[in-house]
């Protein structure tokens, strides 16, 4: 018997499939309500999130944090957002503390503070670990990371993962049509045959007038050519997540990856040497712009009350002076054993908003630049990719109408995700009934 290429391919397609489906399905639907994760969070954690607007402004950040502070002082809140949208509350983070400084810090009971933002007054904390209504996208997320079992999870999802990666391409083969034998060919009309991508066309279509069958078949066919792209990307960066021990070594064998230590690295020397230059400039603006002289040894330059204004106009400076404008200010924290500021930011050349942001870092002494990492500039060709790949996957692309219309996009991705794994069921389910009522008239 010769082997057969094809129907092998055909045989661990439609078996690796099976064992994913319900894996898949569980992944494509929490997908969908991820891509609105924030919108839908809200909903959920409404008494938290939400306040009613008033005609006057809100209290300062800088107020609203020290609010925080105060209320709970045993724990660190070195971060604050940059602006408050409105008839929205005021949110704080817990600072994660890892190694050493995890032993003397007592682990908070929650990780977000809301905060009243026109009266200064808490609302609330959060424990994201609690099983609570508001909690309730949280679980979705780790429902979708890790089935909600943590370390085995993750590791199921990323073999699972791995193998859909595989599929992708073996999926993508078996739409091809079938190559005629030579003997059959043969024994054909003279007529000329029909070209390749003629006959490749209808695996692209979905037949309207059809029984069930041929139905789940097109979608089957036609979703996975269609999304082929996408559902490789998210594949692929799913791989990522949780199988770093084999995305990262295909990567850096692909398109160069480095490591996450020789990254940050990296990503620091080149602009350590080209800020020193601006610091001392950045100095004397301070002091024209206050319009006094400024005893830099005993006065903040920088401080919680103007940070947030400072390091802005910094980063808007930074920016347009390699011709890019900042879209978004993510948020900025204090660096407390530097003595430093820095502000995180999205660039119109940036990736996403988490690995391929921007950030500028200033002396709260003297208000000097210590460091400028744009995002675009800082990546080599392996990062960016890795940057991309992560980033469609999360879907923090691009801003405004952009943005939703990739949520909604993201969304109806996950959708198919579920179907083609419903209707690869189905077709395997129609299929053995067929094959057995075929063995059973062979009998």
């Amino acid at each position: 018997m010769s082997f057969n290429f094809r129907y092998s391919c055909l045989w661990i397609h439609r078996y690796t499939g099976l064992a994913m489906a319900a894996f898949l399905i569980i992944t494509g639907i929490t997908g969908t309500l991820l891509a609105f994760h924030d919108e839908l969070d809200d909903i959920f954690n409404h008494k938290l999130a939400q306040v009613e607007k008033q005609n006057a402004s809100h209290l300062p950040i800088a107020e609203l944090h020290d609010k925080v502070i105060s209320a709970y002082p045993q724990y660190a809140f070195s971060s604050m957002p940059t602006s408050i949208a409105a008839e929205r509350s005021a949110v704080f983070s817990v600072d994660r503390a890892r190694g050493k400084a995890a032993q003397n810090q007592p682990k908070a009971p929650f990780q977000q503070v809301y905060v009243h933002p026109y009266t200064g007054d808490i609302i609330g904390t959060r424990d994201r670990d609690e099983w609570a209504w508001h909690n309730t996208m949280w679980k979705v997320f780790w429902l979708h990371r890790d089935l909600l079992l943590g370390d085995i999870g993750k590791l199921l999802l990323g073999i699972v993962a791995l193998v859909w990666t595989i599929n992708c391409f073996i999926g993508f083969y078996l739409t091809f049509p079938r190559a005629i034998k030579k003997k059959a060919q043969n024994q054909t009309s003279p007529k000329k045959r029909a070209s390749f991508f003629k006959r490749w066309l209808p695996a692209w279509k979905i037949r309207t007038k059809s029984n069930m069958f041929k139905l789940n078949y097109d979608l089957h066919h036609a979703f996975g050519l269609w999304l082929w792209g996408i559902l490789f990307v998210i594949a692929w960066s799913s791989v990522g997540f949780n199988l770093r021990e084999v995305y990262q070594p295909v990567m850096h064998a692909v398109v160069a990856l480095e490591e996450r230590g020789e990254r940050q690295e990296n990503s620091r020397k080149p602009s350590e040497k080209a800020e020193q230059a601006s610091g001392a400039e950045t100095g004397t603006r301070v002091e024209a712009v206050n319009n006094e002289v400024v005893d830099v040894e005993s006065v903040d330059v920088v401080n919680k009350a103007n940070s947030i204004a400072y390091l802005s106009e910094q980063a808007n400076t930074a920016a347009q002076s390699k011709g890019m404008l900042v879209q978004e200010f993510l948020g900025i924290r204090w660096i407390e054993d530097e003595g430093q500021w820095q502000l995180r930011f999205k660039t119109d050349k940036d990736i996403g908003k988490k690995g391929g942001a921007s950030s500028i870092t200033v002396n709260a002494r003297t208000g000097s630049i210590e460091r400028v990492n744009f995002g675009y500039q800082s990546s080599s060709f392996g990062s960016k990719a890795d940057q991309w790949l992560s980033t469609l996957h999360m879907g923090h692309i691009s801003h405004g109408i952009g943005h939703l219309l990739y949520q909604i996009f993201l969304a109806l991705v996950g959708l198919a995700v579920a179907v083609l794994s419903g209707t690869g069921v189905y077709l395997w389910w129609k299929g053995r009934q067929q094959r057995l009522k075929a063995s059973q008239k062979g009998r």
